[in-house]
């Protein structure tokens, strides 16, 4: 993933230039954008898969999982399993922060900026290096991925890349449901 650090990192320097601008939030929260309301991000295969490193590689961020999992349950809510652009509460966002920020933030997410000067608002957008940060992550998932490889909005991805995590979690629900419904029935009891 270290093309896609290197992509990263022009965004990460202009991020930080522009945080220390003092209209910069101009009194915005700095994740509000992460909300369901305004947050319809998709994100690339390369882009997930980095986002499931960076989980299991990192003890802080894997002690935080099952919270993810959690939101990225309700997420999925409502969301069709596509490649369109769709409105959810981003499973990354924890206690207004996001979790991936310095590690592996989707270039979407790094690009975005509240006040954006080619906006004919000056409100939102993408700036010169967002847009070719895109085209480079685009060229980097046509060269290990093919053409064929679509964006989906965070939690799709999410679901893909931790689905060994989601399909544990879906059968030690179930289980645990069978067990609850047969210790109501009369059966089993005290095994467990």
């Amino acid at each position: 993933m270290k093309e896609l650090d290197q992509i990263r990192a022009p965004l990460y320097r202009e991020l930080e230039k522009l945080s220390k601008e003092t209209s910069y939030q101009a009194g915005k929260d700095s994740h509000l954008c992460c909300t369901r309301k305004y947050n319809q991000m998709r994100i690339s295969p390369l882009e997930a898969r980095s986002i499931a490193i960076a989980f299991r590689e990192n003890p802080e961020l894997r002690r935080g999982l099952p919270a993810v999992l959690d939101r990225l349950e309700e997420s999925l809510k409502g969301l069709s399993d596509n490649g369109e652009r769709q409105s959810f509460d981003c499973p990354l966002l924890e206690k207004g922060k996001c979790m991936v920020h310095n590690i592996a933030k989707p270039v979407g997410c790094l690009a975005w900026h509240p006040r954006q000067y080619s906006d004919p608002e000056g409100e939102y957008g993408f700036t010169g290096k967002g847009w070719t940060a895109f085209a480079s992550r685009d060229g980097l998932n046509d060269k290990y991925l093919g053409p064929d490889w679509k964006l989906r909005v965070i939690p799709l991805w999410l679901k893909r890349v931790f689905s060994r995590e989601v399909n544990y979690r879906a059968r030690s629900a179930e289980a645990r449901g069978t067990g609850a419904r047969r210790n109501r029935g009369g059966k089993n009891r005290g095994r467990n």
